[in-house]
């Protein structure tokens, strides 16, 4: 009886120990669980640069295959340059007949024009002149003439006197004199008068000949310098006619691996035609892209520290920052949304487009990440959140911001300060996080 009770007391503690062990594991595994969401929903994502010729054309050369590694610079392919060498040809011709003589011709005409102007100025200065030495003149005359009028009349009175004995004959032969030189006096001033209206009229016709000059000069400054605009204008076509051949050969526009290539020598290409396409391997071109279920982003947020494990390279685990969310649900930008206002409805937990940035992906060291290649991201909620580092700008111009980021300018984010714990391990400060996340989703 002994022996019975002893070995019923072994099986209640052997079940207590598994229950406490059970009990225990359960505590483990939902702290392993609080501070961080993970989702397998998950891929690489980078810019993939379509390479077009920017003029049509013939290809004769297509020195890269698919899969090839290229250095930005490098050719990918060569148009046949033959019309585009004789379009040079033909618009340096043009040039050069355009150009002959064109200096000299307008330097000409500006001089002309110059001196014209001189002229013309000279010329109203004398036509204004011969006005005021006829108006002078004018005036002369009337004066005279008043005068002389005044000695007729003085002339005639005093002879009358003289048959009267009023006056001697001494006074009327004053006043006959007096009387003469004013006449004569009046014909010179007329005549001064006649000399000076002609040299005006000679001086205003001087002044018409010579602004008839100045238009004439002025006309072939103004054609001078229509051909001067036209020489630019050809100028401009040359350099036109130097781009397009210079773009019968296709160069990559980075540095990458090319893919989808579709076309061969002998095949006709069309401008904008996509060819083939580059995809950059550089960390300022890759990212993760994380489709969170929306329950699961309730304490997410930009800057957050994130392990990502990638599941061509099981042994490999990236570190990142979370750069970005979303503004709306895969399903809000897809081609056809669902439409609930009608019929039954089912509730679908919606998932939303997380973009992680790779803080410590070296290609040079690390094994090759593809673009579309499945990954397991772990974003840690209960670390601090470390400002988001700009993204370098990309050889297309766009620079990459994530939300609560400075400007774009610098290189790809460094690793958090902080450092980040394994994908399987308990963070560090997990235990203090004041709002913890639901746990991650269990496969």
């Amino acid at each position: 009886m002994p022996t019975r009770r002893y070995g019923m007391n072994s099986k209640k503690r052997i079940l207590g120990i598994l229950l406490g062990v059970m009990v225990l594991a359960a505590g483990i595994w939902y702290w392993h669980g609080l501070g961080k969401v993970e989702t397998d929903d998950a891929q690489v994502d980078g810019r993939i640069f379509m390479v077009s010729p920017r003029v049509a054309g013939y290809v004769v050369d297509v020195p890269v295959e698919d899969n090839q590694f290229v250095k930005e610079g490098e050719v990918l392919a060569r148009l046949d340059p033959t019309e585009y060498e004789v379009a040079v040809a033909e618009a340096r011709a043009q040039l050069a007949a355009l150009q002959r003589g064109v200096p000299l011709e307008l330097s000409q005409t500006v001089h002309r024009v110059t001196g014209a102007q001189a002229v013309e100025e000279a010329t109203k200065r004398r036509a204004a002149q011969a006005r005021d030495e006829e108006d002078a003149a004018r005036y002369e005359m009337e004066r005279l003439s008043t005068e002389q009028a005044q000695a007729a009349l003085d002339r005639r009175r005093l002879e009358s006197l003289v048959g009267q004995g009023a006056v001697s004959r001494e006074a009327a032969d004053r006043a006959r004199s007096t009387d003469d030189a004013a006449k004569a006096r009046l014909e010179s001033s007329r005549a001064k008068l006649e000399a000076a209206s002609k040299a005006r009229a000679a001086a205003e016709a001087e002044m018409r000949r010579v602004r008839a000059e100045v238009d004439l000069a002025g006309t072939g400054q103004v054609v001078a310098e229509i051909r001067a605009r036209q020489v630019e204008a050809q100028q401009a076509k040359v350099r036109q006619a130097e781009l397009n051949l210079e773009w019968t050969t296709v160069r990559a526009p980075v540095d990458g691996y090319v893919t989808k290539k579709n076309v061969e020598p002998g095949r006709m290409v069309t401008r904008g035609q996509p060819i083939m396409a580059v995809v950059p391997m550089s960390p300022d071109h890759l990212w993760v892209t994380a489709n969170f279920k929306e329950t699961e982003l309730t304490d997410v947020k930009p800057g957050q520290p994130c392990e990502i494990r990638v599941d061509t390279y099981p042994n490999l685990v990236l570190k990142g920052l979370v750069e970005s969310i979303m503004a709306g649900t895969g399903a809000a930008f897809s081609l056809f949304p669902p439409q609930n206002a009608s019929g039954n409805f089912v509730k679908v937990v919606q998932r939303i487009p997380v973009r992680l940035r790779l803080t410590d992906y070296d290609p040079a060291t690390m094994p090759p990440l593809r673009v579309g290649m499945s990954v397991v991201p772990v974003i840690f909620t209960g670390r601090g959140v470390s400002e988001v580092p700009p993204r370098a700008v990309g050889p297309d111009g766009a620079a990459v911001r994530g939300e609560g980021a400075g400007a774009s300018a610098g290189q790809a984010a460094k690793p958090a300060a902080n450092g980040t714990g394994s994908a399987s391990g308990v963070a560090p400060g997990m235990a203090n996080a004041t709002a913890p996340a639901l746990s991650a989703p269990r496969q």
